[in-house]
């Protein structure tokens, strides 16, 4: 996972790339064979270990998805990112802001 964070005038402005293939399930290969499903389902995110948000997320999000988000934060605070796909694998990451 990459995770670009910056604050500027008290606001963190937070880009993450989550690498990932989701597949929806409704996609077939060369052969004509479905793909079966498999995609973030659920994510969330923590501020120096306080919760700041939780998201659901569904199979119509893009492969390797782009996700930005801004909060009141400073230098130094520590992002906590955990996402669950529907193969039940967790990606995690944390981040400092800079």
């Amino acid at each position: 996972m990459r995770i670009f964070a910056k604050e500027e005038g008290g606001i963190v402005s937070v880009k993450i790339v989550i690498p990932h293939p989701n597949e929806s399930g409704t996609r077939k290969d060369e052969s004509g064979k479905i793909v079966p499903a498999h995609f973030i389902r659920e994510g969330s995110v923590q501020v120096n270990g306080k919760p700041l948000l939780d998201i659901q997320l569904g199979p119509s999000v893009s492969r390797d998805p782009f996700m930005q988000f801004r909060f009141s934060g400073k230098k130094g605070d520590r992002l906590t990112l955990r996402f669950i796909d529907t193969r039940n694998q967790e990606f995690a990451a944390e981040a400092l802001v800079n």
